[in-house]
C-alpha cells in the first residue's frame, strides 16, 4: 500500500505530487490510499477551515480510499517518473478520473460571461517566500503582455476577456489595464485555481500552481519553461 507523502509545501506543489503518486500506482497494479493534507503554505489569514476548503477543491477525499489508519508508505522522487511518461500519464483513465472529482462538485461554465476566457497567472513574490522564490518571480511583464497580444491577434473577431491573477498590489499591473482585462488580485486561493483550470486559454508561470492547473485543464496551454517538463500540445514561451 502507497500514498502521498506529507510536506507543508504550497497547494500547488502538493496536488502536484498527489495526482503523480496516484497514477504512478494506478499505472503500476499498486494500492493508493489517499492521505490528507496536513500543512499547506499561504493561508494568510490563519483560516482554520483553510485545509478543508482545499480538500474540497481536490474533491478526492470522498472519492478514493483514506489511508485512515496510516498504514500506506509514502513515495517521494515520483515526479521524474512521471514526466518522463506524461503524455501516457495525462492521457490515461486514471488522469481522467481526477479531473471528473474535480469538477463533480463545481459549475465547468465557471466565468458565466459568453467570452472566450483566457487566464493568465503571474507569480510574484509572496510572505511565504521569505526572499528565497528565485527566479520564479522575474519573469518580466513584457513575457506575459507579448503573450496576451499574439492571443489578441488570433482572436480578433470574437470577445475575450483576460483573467489576470496573482498577488501585490493592483499599482503593480497598472501595465495590464486593457477593456478586455479583468485583475484577480490576492483572491482567495480556491476561485483563482478554479479559474486558472476553467479558462479556456491558461497561460502558465514558472510555479507548481498554474503548471498542476495546467496537467488537469482542457483548455490551450501556453507554457512558462522551468523546472517541470510540458506536454507536447503545450505552446512553450
Amino acid at each position: 500500500m502507497y500514498t502521498n507523502y506529507q510536506s507543508n509545501d504550497g497547494f500547488g506543489a502538493q496536488f502536484q505530487h498527489i495526482i503523480q503518486t496516484y497514477i504512478f500506482c494506478k499505472l503500476n497494479n499498486k494500492r493508493f490510499l489517499y492521505r490528507p493534507l496536513e500543512k499547506v503554505e499561504h493561508n494568510y489569514s490563519g483560516d482554520a477551515g483553510f485545509n478543508g476548503k482545499l480538500e474540497n477543491l481536490m474533491n478526492l477525499k470522498n472519492n478514493i480510499e483514506n489511508d485512515i489508519h496510516n498504514l500506506a508508505s509514502p513515495l517521494h522522487h515520483i515526479c521524474r517518473w512521471f514526466e518522463d511518461n506524461i503524455e501516457i500519464c495525462c492521457d490515461c483513465e486514471h488522469m481522467a478520473f481526477i479531473k471528473q472529482c474535480f469538477w463533480k462538485n463545481k459549475d465547468r461554465d465557471y466565468f458565466k460571461n459568453g467570452k472566450i476566457n483566457i487566464a493568465v497567472h503571474i507569480r510574484r513574490e509572496n510572505p511565504d517566500d521569505r526572499g528565497a522564490a528565485g527566479q520564479r518571480i522575474t519573469t518580466p511583464d513584457r513575457y506575459y503582455l507579448e503573450i496576451m497580444n499574439k492571443i489578441r491577434n488570433e482572436h480578433k473577431d470574437q470577445n475575450i476577456v483576460f483573467h489576470i491573477y496573482s498577488q501585490s498590489y493592483n499599482s503593480n499591473f497598472i501595465g495590464y489595464k486593457a477593456p478586455d482585462v479583468e485583475l484577480h488580485i490576492d483572491e482567495n486561493i480556491v476561485d483563482t485555481f478554479i479559474g486558472l483550470v476553467a479558462a479556456d486559454i491558461l497561460v502558465t508561470s514558472p510555479s507548481s500552481f498554474s503548471y498542476v492547473a495546467a496537467l488537469i485543464s482542457d483548455g490551450k496551454i501556453y507554457y512558462k519553461s522551468f523546472w517541470h517538463k510540458p506536454r507536447q500540445n503545450w505552446i512553450i514561451g
